[in-house]
């Protein structure tokens, strides 16, 4: 079998890229405080739904998020890690990946203060589609099927660098969606 003709055999399968704060859970804006641990971990409604009803249109589903507390000393590595998960398990365990980048321009350390993950830049999204491929290698990611969604200006550029359609989250938040139960979609 050539390349050519294996690609052909794969399957094509949309991502939907999700900024945390802001856009799956509330943020500075909406608590008037970063989220700097699992305590201050609050989702919007009806977010596990919305999550599902695209886990169901055969969507993997990916949180990009910038941390970059991390870097400039008002969070720690873990209590970021500790509010990852929790938003997961209150999403329902429904994403495949979860990337955070922990890099902020304004750290003294050098070490934090550059990288190629945070936001606008695109290495989350180009590590999520690598790090999907291996673990189901029938799968391709075609960046034009695929969706972004946050609620700041670095998230939009983000998706424009990667040729990824984007929406804001205020707007996907209110997009009506459905829930199905058994035989029957409400």
């Amino acid at each position: 079998m050539t390349s050519a003709e294996a690609v052909k055999d794969m399957k094509r399968v949309p991502i939907l890229f999700l900024d945390l704060d802001g856009t799956v859970r509330k943020g500075f804006d909406e608590l008037g405080k970063f989220v700097n641990g699992p305590d201050d971990v609050e989702l919007f409604p009806s977010m596990r739904e919305r999550l599902l009803s695209y886990k169901r249109k055969g969507y993997r589903i990916v949180a990009v998020t910038n941390q970059g507390g991390i870097a400039t000393g008002q969070c720690t590595f873990e209590n970021a890690m500790m509010a990852l998960a929790k938003t997961h398990h209150l999403c329902g365990e429904l994403f495949d990946k979860m990337y955070m980048c922990q890099h902020h321009p304004d750290a003294h350390d050098p070490e934090f203060s550059n990288c190629f993950c945070r936001k606008p830049k695109i290495g989350m999204l180009v590590m999520a589609q690598q790090d999907l491929a291996f673990v189901h290698p029938d799968e391709m990611y075609p960046p034009h099927l695929h969706l972004m969604v946050g609620d700041r200006k670095e998230d939009r550029e983000c998706a424009q660098n990667a040729g990824v359609e984007f929406k804001l989250a205020s707007d996907w938040r209110e997009e009506p969606f459905t829930i199905t139960i058994g035989e029957v979609s409400l």
